[in-house]
């Protein structure tokens, strides 16, 4: 069963993807993570990535696995889907791990 918490919690992170998607401290998909010369703080990892992804991902950065799927994670940021999202703001990756965190207390 869901819990309302985990769903208001959810919605929460996503619209602060998103916001982070329009603020430009975002990075979309393995391609472009692996080209990336920049910091990377964080890549959000969604629940449905396959294994090779998730262990290219934890090669590049630290990541975080979470219980979202790739359709909810790209419909937060205006794509079809999206396995994983690297952000390359401190800020923003600090405010999505207390959200993530918030969402398994």
């Amino acid at each position: 069963m869901i819990n309302q918490s985990d769903i208001k919690i959810s919605e929460q992170f996503l619209s602060t993807l998103g916001l982070a998607k329009r603020a430009g401290k975002l990075v979309i998909g393995w391609d472009r993570i692996s080209e990336y010369k920049g910091d990377i703080h964080l890549i959000i990892v969604s629940c449905d990535a396959s294994d090779r992804t998730k262990k290219n991902a934890s090669v590049r950065s630290e990541c975080v696995l979470t219980d979202i799927d790739m359709a909810r994670i790209g419909s937060a940021l205006g794509i079809k889907r999206a396995a994983l999202v690297a952000v390359t703001d401190i800020g923003f990756s600090d405010l999505l791990k207390r959200k993530l965190s918030g969402s398994k207390q």
